[in-house]
């Protein structure tokens, strides 16, 4: 399957690479038509080609557990196709995020769902103009609180508030390890001892901020009831949006994933598959995430 999909796309490749331009296909179209794929009729056979390839990269090797490398070229051609196609009328970026967050990048999934929350979301971004500044958040803050536009429970990017939540709680699923560790450990061995214990069980976002570390157990307590205080608000906030989502990712989510709708209307049943499908593998490799967000929705 994985070779026939290849093939697709290089057929593709090469038949607007030998285009020799026209009054609506500009000529060198990988140079001359960059950010406006799929705008220019011709791309379109291709794009859906490669998007076909990516999802059979990650349903035949890049499932649940599956090789890091297929999850790590989808994820590229992903992210070229939006590069060629910067309208992505594709939807290719629900996806993105939570094939970064599979790759332990949950810094770069939480920054690139935060430029499509704020730059992207802006209504004089002009999504044409190539000089226009795209995807070129950096390091933001994964601890802030979420923005208005994830929190609301009014319309919104349901695939990337999941991302956003995902990355909270794994935040949050390293905070407690590395308290339960200290409490465990403290004055049985070293604090360097300890400081070494930690960091091998937490994950990206968290190690890249030594300052939370060094805090008191009492610090981490307080950061802790922090981020579960956001986890809380943004699985009201789908709830309220699209309620179909948590019954669905906390009761029967392969069920849900296996449905892979062709269509969807925001709010609905189908909309809920499809961003469950997108997501699922992630929150799989994620222990404890499952479980966590099952005991919260009993409190919430």
């Amino acid at each position: 399957m994985i070779k026939k999909a290849r093939k697709a796309v290089e057929k593709e490749e090469q038949e607007l690479r030998d285009h020799p331009g026209d009054m609506f296909t500009p000529p060198n179209i990988f140079e001359n038509g960059v950010g406006h794929f799929w705008g220019i009729h011709e791309t379109r056979a291709y794009m859906r080609a490669r998007y076909h390839m990516v999802d059979v990269l990650l349903h035949v090797l890049g499932a649940p557990g599956g090789k890091i490398d297929a999850v790590q070229e989808a994820l590229d051609h992903l992210l070229d196709m939006l590069r060629l196609c910067r309208g992505d009328n594709m939807g290719v970026r629900d996806v993105v995020p939570h094939l970064y967050i599979r790759l332990n990048r949950d810094q770069e999934a939480y920054d690139f769902v935060k430029w499509y929350a704020t730059t992207g979301s802006e209504s004089k971004y002009d999504w044409g103009d190539m000089d226009q500044p795209y995807l070129d958040i950096r390091d933001a803050d994964v601890l802030e609180e979420p923005l208005e536009t994830w929190s609301n429970g009014k319309y919104l990017s349901l695939g990337h508030v999941a991302a956003v939540t995902l990355i909270k709680v794994r935040i949050l699923l390293d905070l407690q390890s590395a308290q339960n560790t200290t409490r465990a450990l403290n004055g049985t061995i070293p604090p360097e001892i300890v400081g070494l214990i930690r960091n091998e069980l937490i994950g990206s976002a968290v190690a890249s901020r030594p300052d939370i570390l060094m805090g008191s157990t009492e610090h981490l307590s307080k950061l802790i009831k922090k981020v579960k205080d956001q986890i809380v608000k943004l699985y009201r906030s789908v709830n309220e949006y699209n309620p179909h989502f948590w019954r669905l990712m906390l009761s029967s989510p392969v069920s849900a994933a296996s449905q892979r709708p062709g269509m969807y209307s925001h709010e609905t049943k189908e909309e809920a598959c499809l961003m469950i499908g997108y997501c699922l593998a992630s929150w799989v490799e994620t222990p404890g995430a499952f479980q966590l967000m099952k005991d919260l929705s009993q409190t919430v």
